[in-house]
């Protein structure tokens, strides 16, 4: 008789992904393992992934993640759904390969460029930036001179290009553009020698597709498309090469897949008040329709908007409301809108929490405070 497959519940299911985005509890690592351990974060917004690892790690610091990027230990680079990442330098060249047939195809017209003709431009784009941080601007200006003569005619395609010399040539953002304060236009740069030295296609997959059940799992082959843009049938030899792999079914009979040594915490296991960054990965690192493992489907429209994902906080593991903050010389207010009236000790948890957010977050004012 075959063995039974376990069934995961919802609740298991989301104290398994808070567990590994450290959001039951603040772990002591570097910074570097973190953003390895968490499957890169989420830098479309500068200060994003300095809340997020504020929130996951112990006595974390602004200049802790500050130095990993001054020292070109953590870049940031377009890498998977075509969007912004901090991703560590020594995994950079895995993630960049495996991400780039998705980056490849995003927003691609149809018929699409010839494969020569981008890898053309390719070159020519990591010459033009190989000394010199440039805008994007400058680069789609550069573009503009260079393109093949397929796109004269053709305005898709010649903005196409303009976007794909910046989101899959290769280039990463100077270091200035994942500091905490950056708001201005981002500059782009070639990476050095040794973040361009690709690793095997099948070991750049393998490592892509365990980094996210590592940080994700349980999770369907789907969730880790969805994630990564990677292909199925890349992701599926991936997962046919790992042999410490446990298969779990959901309460609606979907199989799920997972490392055998990642945790997976009982769902009586107390999650306490934690706060998610704009674009927080833990709420994007499953197919939309699964992401009710930590946002309920009825908050889901107020949460994810068109191409933004609010900040949010978490009671009791799910996200139960957004915050925002107003930072000025004299006074920095977090202020909370929760979904819903939240309980009493509820509350004052989490404002126990934020007011520690908005310290980290605006040191330089003179006072701070929480609006709830």
């Amino acid at each position: 008789m075959a063995d039974r497959v376990p069934t995961l519940t919802l609740r298991e299911l989301n104290r398994a992904l808070l567990a590994r985005q450290f959001l039951l509890k603040r772990q002591k690592i570097g910074v570097v393992d973190a953003v390895e351990r968490l499957a890169c974060l989420q830098g479309q917004w500068a200060p994003s992934p300095y809340v997020a690892l504020w929130s996951r790690l112990s006595g974390f610091e602004r200049d802790r993640l500050t130095r990993a990027v001054d020292r070109a230990e953590i870049v940031k680079a377009s890498l998977m759904r075509a969007t912004l990442h901090l991703v560590s330098a020594r995994e950079y060249p895995a993630y960049s390969l495996a991400t780039m047939e998705g980056r490849f195809g995003a927003w691609r017209p149809p018929g699409g460029p010839a494969l020569a003709d981008l890898e053309k431009l390719h070159r020519a784009v990591l010459a033009f930036a190989a000394r010199t941080p440039r805008t994007r601007a400058e680069i789609q200006e550069f573009t503009a001179d260079h393109l093949p003569p397929s796109a004269a005619k053709d305005e898709r395609l010649r903005s196409w290009f303009s976007w794909a010399a910046v989101a899959t040539s290769g280039l990463v953002w100077e270091s200035a553009g994942a500091h905490f304060e950056h708001r201005q236009l981002g500059r782009h740069i070639a990476p050095p020698a040794r973040l361009r030295k690709a690793p095997k296609p099948e070991v750049a997959y393998d490592i892509v597709v365990r980094r996210h059940l590592g940080a994700f799992g349980p999770a369907t082959i789907a969730d880790i498309a969805t994630w990564s843009s990677v292909r199925v049938p890349n992701i599926r030899a991936a997962l046919a090469r790992m042999k410490d792999l446990r298969r779990f079914n959901d309460e609606r009979g979907r199989e799920l897949i997972d490392l055998s040594r990642a945790p997976r915490p009982s769902a009586a296991v107390v999650a306490p008040p934690r706060f998610l960054a704009r674009f927080d990965a833990a709420i994007l690192g499953h197919a939309a329709a699964e992401r009710t493992r930590i946002l309920p489907e009825k908050y889901r429209k107020a949460v994810i908007f068109s191409a933004e994902v609010w900040p949010t906080f978490l009671v009791d593991g799910m996200v139960a409301g957004k915050w925002t903050i107003a930072v000025r010389p004299k006074e920095a207010v977090l202020e909370l809108a929760p979904f819903k009236p939240l309980a009493r000790a509820d509350r004052a948890a989490l404002i126990e929490e934020a007011e520690g957010l908005v310290r980290f977050y605006a040191p330089e004012s003179k006072t701070h405070g929480v609006r709830a």
